[in-house]
């Protein structure tokens, strides 16, 4: 039987940052998607929000992004 991991002092504010990522990234797509239905540069900001999130996200500076 595996153990399971403690949680680590940061899990809870990781989790809920990543959270707010993962919601603010959804939104994000969706207002995109409507847009680019219409017209496909329309959706320019969107696409440049998330790729702005995802490369925050990808650089991995998670006492950054929690202000630790």
């Amino acid at each position: 039987m595996v153990e399971p991991i403690t949680p680590t002092p940061i899990a809870g504010p990781l989790d809920d940052y990543l959270r707010e990522v993962v919601q603010t990234l959804h939104t994000a797509v969706n207002q995109g998607m409507r847009r680019a239905a219409d017209d496909p540069h329309a959706a320019t900001p969107q696409i440049a929000d998330c790729e702005e999130i995802l490369s925050v996200i990808m650089a991995g500076e998670v006492k950054d992004w929690l202000g630790a």
